[in-house]
């Protein structure tokens, strides 16, 4: 099992990350700038992603370097987490622990780290290449330089990141033989790096990512409670990304934001498909206008109100995003059946076109639920098969929460 707290002894934080806010041109000040205005959002926690490394500006260098650059931080880490908990906010951190640059100090003092065959140019995608996580001083190595950084100030989260899938897999400690090896030894090797930061950092909540969704397994969720589902942030799009991972894994594993990716698509909706999952936001808080603000406070608040029957209920796909149809739609159902959230987003709209229904499923048919605390009551017979009328003339990509309580 799993030993993190996180998995249900403690509520998952509202937070939003610096990456599509900033991406890696930020500093101190701009990190300060967009947890205060995010504060205004309900938001918990600020992570502050890539760019906070060695010399790291751009993709091409600093992966490996696992030391703060103060000319970004001023004054260093510790000092920013205490202002940023200031404001009564939460922080957390981005890593990459199995990547290095080429234009780095590690990779400059140990090129044999790097996985790269012999005789051949190496394969590069996202101008990093891979360390040989085989070796015990490249884990030694890993586990003292993140460590220090876990334990030098007051950190809540980490996102650990790896943006390229392998390749060149080659080892310069084992020979031509061996190599057939090299693969299962890297991730034992990684798993040692885990056990020793993950599993002594108890306190901490890990998310796993790899480049949004790659290496999403069960052993990887032994060590995260939860795990960014796709770089691809498209509310629309992700309707499909959450069905398909539903299948195999529970909503408290899918880590889902809402972002500027969408543009046509409303704010509303955007946080009704991030709250199908951990829910938090990848946008530039500082540039949103007092209406938008207010609408994130709205959603962040609704999300803490739901979250007992997101995380702690049962979840009902109740249409196939892959089909051909007018909208999507899911549930959550509490464990008792008492309480329920049914969400739908309209994905096509139609002229003149027929009455669309959502039939709920998982509730208690001869019981009577009261619907977003109205006046309107049905049974669940009712609920289950007739369903809920949902509003034709609505703008597009409109979405609907029916908050379902057993009275």
């Amino acid at each position: 099992m799993c030993r993190s707290k996180f998995v249900s002894e403690v509520h998952r934080p509202v937070l939003i990350n610096s990456w599509e806010a900033a991406f890696m041109d930020f500093d101190d000040v701009k990190l300060i700038e967009i947890a205060k205005a995010a504060k205004n959002m309900g938001v918990d926690m600020l992570v502050m992603d890539d760019g906070w490394f060695g010399k790291r500006d751009d993709d091409n260098s600093g992966l490996g370097d696992w030391v703060v650059n103060e000319e970004k931080i001023k004054g260093g880490l510790h000092k920013l987490v205490e202002q940023i908990n200031s404001l009564g906010m939460k922080f957390g951190i981005w890593f990459e622990p199995e990547m290095v640059s080429e234009d780095s100090d590690l990779y400059r003092a140990h090129p044999e780290w790097a996985m790269q065959i012999p005789g051949r140019h190496a394969v590069r995608s996202r101008n990093q290449m891979a360390l040989d996580m085989s070796r015990g001083e490249v884990q030694d190595y890993l586990i003292q330089s993140i460590n220090a950084i876990l334990d030098d100030a007051d950190i809540y989260y980490v996102k650990w990141d790896i943006n390229r899938s392998l390749a060149d897999i080659w080892s310069n400690v084992l020979s031509a033989d061996r190599q057939g090896e090299v693969y299962h030894r890297y991730i034992l090797g990684l798993y040692r790096v885990m056990n020793e930061i993950i599993l002594t950092h108890p306190d901490i909540l890990f998310e796993g990512c790899s480049g949004g969704g790659g290496r999403y397994d069960p052993g990887m969720l032994h060590y995260y409670p939860q795990y960014w589902v796709s770089d691809n942030n498209n509310p629309i799009d992700r309707l499909k990304l959450h069905y398909g991972t539903s299948f195999v894994y529970p909503v408290s594993t899918m880590g889902a934001h809402i972002s500027d990716s969408g543009r046509f698509v409303p704010l509303r909706t955007k946080a009704v498909v991030a709250m199908c999952g951990s829910f938090g936001y990848e946008l530039d808080a500082s540039k949103l206008s007092p209406e938008e603000l207010e609408i994130c406070r709205e959603q962040s608040g609704l999300f803490r109100k739901y979250y007992p029957i997101i995380f702690g209920g049962d979840y009902y796909r109740l249409s196939n995003p892959f089909k051909t149809g007018n909208m999507t739609a899911w549930q959550h159902v509490t464990k008792d059946k008492k309480e329920s959230l049914l969400s739908v987003v309209v994905t096509n709209l139609t002229c003149n076109g027929p009455q669309e229904y959502v039939k709920a499923k998982g509730l208690v048919p001869d019981a009577m639920y009261r619907i977003n605390d109205g006046e309107q009551v049905l049974s669940g017979a009712a609920l289950m098969h007739a369903g809920l009328p949902i509003d034709r003339e609505v703008p597009e990509y409109s979405s609907f929460q029916f908050y379902l309580k057993q009275i």
